[in-house]
């Protein structure tokens, strides 16, 4: 992209670059960062709101801290984009959360300013912890930064951290960026006066030495402490927003204008030499600076190709396709509509469920629990412990979060809760962090889980239903992040049978190759069978579904009739349900295991699910050419001998 039409921007490849600039050279800046996000993004797509909220907030830290000595730590990292065009990366922006590109996350692997890897919420704090304690034991004097959102704050590790920073005392910085409530009375010029006087060098060299004085008073003197402390945090308490967090033990500032780049400025120098852990809560809007993401910044947290002009999405010939998440979403209405007791929970993915039609109909039948997946699974629990009917709706990247609690207070009691696992699998652009590839493992690892993986949309939409009527326990449905044509939704299938489907390549009792496919990796088994058929080699497709219980005594009668067999699954290969079902085959067939495609066990990159699947060699077409070249070269072995 021409840079010319961005004449700040241009000159800045990373923060030593801007920070001799004037506050009018920082406002181009923010501006021009902006602009360059939406005109790149409305092209190529990326998450968006979040990150034009925080362009200022962004240029400000890096002005003000001498970044990377001094550590700064972002949260979740959806607002990650600005803070990437000013750390040497605007050139590769088009390439974010492209195959090969730049992830839509923080990455230490890509720059030295980005510390960690992260896409989970409530890390920040914790990490800051760490590395000012570091710090401290090192004898170092850099400073330690780190930015979560208002709703991350709410997650109870990041409670367990603040707990945890108020008690040991280290200097650290936690800028709350709070985009939620709307700008109120306290952002003015009261609040504005109170923020200026509590960060000011007198008021805080008065206030300590006004302690000093009491503390020396005779008899007297520990009372009126005790006094003016308690006077002084009413008095923040009334004006104030933040006592909780003075209650916690951290010095509150704020809140701020996130968008007035001479106030953040102001503000941040004067906060980075104070001691002890502090609190700065800044104010931001959502898709600042392009209307249709301001008014609307859930629809445009995450964005396809869009209008520059009037933000309208560019529509692409999707030939009435559904999402699975819609297609939860949509079930669960009729299901609701028909049944008082069913209930959904879950952890702040109303929208990315499938939900926003369910909760707008059904508002005090859905609960949003926030960023609180361990609270989610146990509250799903105590639901169904209470009789009704749980449909715990959750992304398996997230579900990993609350192990623990899956464990004690769901499984263990055999607790009837409907675990419904959304992008379960490979997850495409939002890469590792994301990536829902261990469930099936652990899953099938705790007690009295029933496990089912849809090939299709039919199977799920029926599936969804079937779960309503059980009550033998937990059940888990799993599904990737896919879409399906609408028209194959109303396809009459069988879900209760526990047998996997079978297709045979050809009217033989006996064949060359066994394929064991899992859940909607059917598919890519049934591209297999008619490529090797076209080379004349023997198959039988077994498709999946009831992952467990696993039809046992079936499939080994199968098994018996093929050469050797494989396994294809959209899992690691040594967290999968093939791993547990190949221990569970008797020892003859075990020896016909000719090898099981999934994932090696490391981190999984972005890109399409095509893309990942090629370069894992999961794809129809590698798992092809490898059975087709090992056959070759076993007959040629066989001929020999």
């Amino acid at each position: 992209m021409n840079l010319e039409k961005y004449p700040f921007l241009k000159k800045v490849d990373y923060p030593e670059d801007f920070r001799h600039f004037n506050i009018e050279e920082l406002k181009g800046l923010s501006n021009d960062v902006r602009e360059y996000l939406i005109d790149t993004l409305s092209e190529v797509g990326g998450h968006f709101a979040s990150n034009l909220g925080v362009v200022e907030l962004t240029v400000a830290l890096h002005y003000v801290f001498n970044t990377p000595r001094d550590k700064l730590i972002w949260d979740v990292g959806h607002q990650i984009y600005p803070h990437k065009i000013l750390t040497g990366r605007k050139h590769r922006l088009r390439s974010v959360r492209r195959f090969g590109g730049l992830s839509g996350f923080p990455k230490r692997e890509e720059s030295e300013y980005d510390l960690y890897n992260t896409g989970h919420a409530g890390t920040s704090i914790s990490q800051l912890l760490g590395e000012a304690i570091a710090r401290d034991l090192k004898g170092e004097d850099y400073k330690c930064i780190a930015v979560i959102g208002d709703a991350s704050i709410g997650c109870g590790m990041a409670f367990e951290a603040l707990n945890h920073g108020g008690h040991i005392k280290t200097d650290c910085i936690v800028i709350l960026n709070d985009n939620d409530m709307s700008i109120s009375k306290n952002v003015g010029a009261l609040n504005s006066y109170l923020n200026k006087l509590v960060t000011s060098k007198f008021y805080n060299k008065s206030k300590k030495l006004w302690y000093k004085f009491v503390y020396w008073l005779p008899i007297l003197g520990p009372a009126l402490k005790l006094f003016s402390l308690k006077f002084e945090k009413a008095l923040k308490d009334f004006f104030l927003p933040g006592s909780l967090f003075e209650d916690f033990g951290f010095r509150y500032i704020g809140p701020i204008d996130g968008h007035n780049i001479e106030e953040l400025v102001e503000v941040l120098d004067k906060v980075k030499n104070m001691k002890g852990p502090i609190l700065l809560h800044v104010y931001t809007q959502k898709g600042k600076g392009f209307k249709p993401a301001e008014k609307n910044p859930i629809q445009y947290h995450s964005v396809s190709q869009f209008n520059r002009i009037d933000g309208t999405f560019v529509q692409k010939n999707k030939n009435e396709t559904i999402s699975f998440s819609n297609i939860v979403g949509n079930t669960l209405i009729d299901i609701f509509e028909k049944n008082p007791k069913a209930v959904a929970i879950t952890p702040a993915m109303i929208e990315g469920s499938g939900l926003r039609k369910l909760y707008e109909k059904f508002p005090d039948r859905v609960f949003d629990v926030g960023i609180a997946e361990q609270h989610a699974l146990t509250f799903a629990g105590g639901l169904a412990s209470g009789g009704l009917i749980p449909y715990m709706c959750i992304y398996s990247t997230f579900l990993n979060r609350a192990i623990d609690q899956l464990i004690q207070d769901i499984a263990l009691m055999n607790l009837p809760v409907k675990l419904v696992i959304d992008r379960g699998g490979c997850v495409g652009p939002d890469g590792e962090t994301h990536q829902g590839l261990y469930d099936l493992g652990y899953l099938y690892a705790i007690p009295n889980i029933r496990i089912f993986a849809p090939s299709n949309g039919a199977e799920l939409k029926q599936f969804l239903y079937f779960m309503e009527k059980d009550n033998q326990g937990p059940i888990a449905v799993r599904f990737p992040k896919a879409e399906e044509p609408l028209q194959n939704l109303d396809i009459n299938v069988d879900i209760h049978n526990i047998k996997p489907e079978i297709i045979k390549s050809h009217n033989t009792s006996e064949f060359d190759i066994g394929i064991i496919s899992i859940g909607i990796m059917k598919n890519t088994g049934l591209e297999v069978q008619e490529k090797l058929k076209k080379s004349g080699i023997s198959s039988i497709l077994i498709a999946l579904k009831w992952v467990r219980p696993f039809a046992k005594e079936f499939v080994e009668e199968l098994l018996s009739n093929v050469n050797q067999f494989i396994f294809i699954e959209d899992s690691y290969e040594f967290a999968s349900a093939s791993m547990a079902i190949l221990e569970q085959l008797s020892s003859q067939n075990k020896g016909k295991h000719l090898r099981t495609f999934a994932f090696p066990s490391e981190p999984i990159e972005h890109g399409t699910r095509s893309e990942i699947f090629d370069k894992y060699n999961i794809s129809s077409e590698k798992i092809t050419n490898y059975l087709i070249n090992y056959i070759e070269n076993h007959n040629k072995i066989k001929n020999v001998i």
